[in-house]
């Protein structure tokens, strides 16, 4: 790679960098959860940058014979559908974005329209606050359960 290409790469790392929200800690609400590091701005994506990976549709039949972990972890960090169909990203568990690990809440302070891949916060958040979701938005089986 040319000096040139290296400075740029090294400009762009550094202005996402200056976006950077989050971090994972361990989380009263459940395991660990995804926490500010800095105060995040009202209708800010604080996982600007992540990957938007390509998300794949299985049928959950296409995943029998899978470790019993593994479709464990994807029913607990994926939606498995109505119809028994689950996006999966091309990168499987192993490509899992911070974002996979955010805490349901009924009072959350982010928000998604889009199916829980994009989130943005619907107040400021404070350093050292535990960012949530309401994964009954997104989830029917969550719904079902009533939590």
């Amino acid at each position: 790679m040319k000096k040139k290409e290296i400075q740029l790469k090294k400009a762009k790392i550094l202005k996402n960098l200056k976006k950077t929200y989050c971090r994972i800690m361990p989380s009263k609400t459940h395991g660990v959860g995804v926490f500010a590091i800095r105060d995040i701005p009202k209708n800010t994506d604080p996982f600007h940058g992540a990957n938007s990976p390509r998300w794949i549709k299985f049928k959950t039949s296409e995943l029998k014979g899978m470790d019993p972990e593994i479709t464990k972890m994807i029913d607990d960090f994926w939606v498995i559908e109505k119809d028994q169909t689950v996006l999966i990203p091309e990168n499987g568990l192993n490509g899992m974005d911070i974002d996979s690990f955010l805490n349901h809440s009924k009072k959350p302070n982010l928000q998604t329209n889009d199916n829980g891949i994009n989130f943005m916060t619907k107040r400021k958040i404070e350093k050292g606050e535990e960012l949530t979701a309401d994964y009954g938005i997104y989830d029917h089986k969550y719904r079902k359960r009533g939590k």
